[in-house]
């Protein structure tokens, strides 16, 4: 949880900082807190001697930090944990599950197709992706962190002068490295993963982030 933790505060601070050394973007800047769904559509590993490792469908609690640049131009960071399970399947043995927490996060271009200003908009999103493992099916996984793509779109909804209910989602986009004591080897399947997000929450503009201190 130390580490991420450590991933999202940079991931908010790089937004603040970013607003403190323009202040013209201070007056652009929002954050969202969401609470959302994790969905794994893949196995994280099929062993070639039958067992299959994946992660299970989750809640998700985390937030984001948006910059607008212009009316329809901007970027965004997000971070959101994920409370989950990991099921393994074995032979014989049927179903088990353990304790396996996800962590992701991002930062990403944002472009509005119907802009902020509108009392409905829509944007698409598009960058980098990290995802980092937990619990204790992970404490004895080496590469317990995968970096890839992410894509996704946003529907905002005005509520009032100020605030915006948004609705998201979210595909993560990665190959995972994580190696599995006694079961992950050169023979087993590591299929390419598509972790998507559902999220929503009310983005709360920060108003004069940029004149803090002064």
């Amino acid at each position: 949880m130390r580490g991420n933790a450590w991933v999202a505060g940079v991931l908010l601070a790089g937004g603040v900082l970013l607003a403190e050394a323009h202040p013209v973007l201070a007056q652009r800047v929002s954050i969202t807190p969401n609470i959302g769904i994790y969905v794994p559509t893949t196995e994280l590993v099929k062993a070639a001697s039958g067992e299959e490792f994946k992660q299970e469908m989750s809640i998700t609690l985390g937030g984001r930090l948006g910059v607008a640049l212009s009316d329809r131009l901007g970027f965004e960071f997000t971070g959101a944990y994920a409370p989950s399970d990991l099921k393994v399947t074995a032979s014989g043995l049927g179903d088990q599950s353990e304790d396996a927490n996800v962590f992701t996060g991002s930062g990403r271009i944002t472009y509005h197709v119907i802009p902020s200003t509108s009392p409905v908009s829509f944007l698409v999103t598009g960058g980098v992706g990290v995802v980092n493992r937990s619990g204790a099916f992970y404490t004895n996984v080496d590469k317990k962190t995968d970096i890839g793509g992410t894509l996704g779109a946003t529907a905002g909804f005005r509520l009032g002068s100020l605030l915006r209910l948004q609705v998201s989602a979210e595909d993560y986009i990665y190959k995972p490295k994580a190696e599995i004591p006694g079961f992950t080897g050169p023979s087993d399947e590591k299929k390419t993963q598509n972790d998507i997000h559902l999220s929503f929450g009310v983005g709360i503009p920060l108003l004069g982030l940029g004149n803090l201190g002064k």
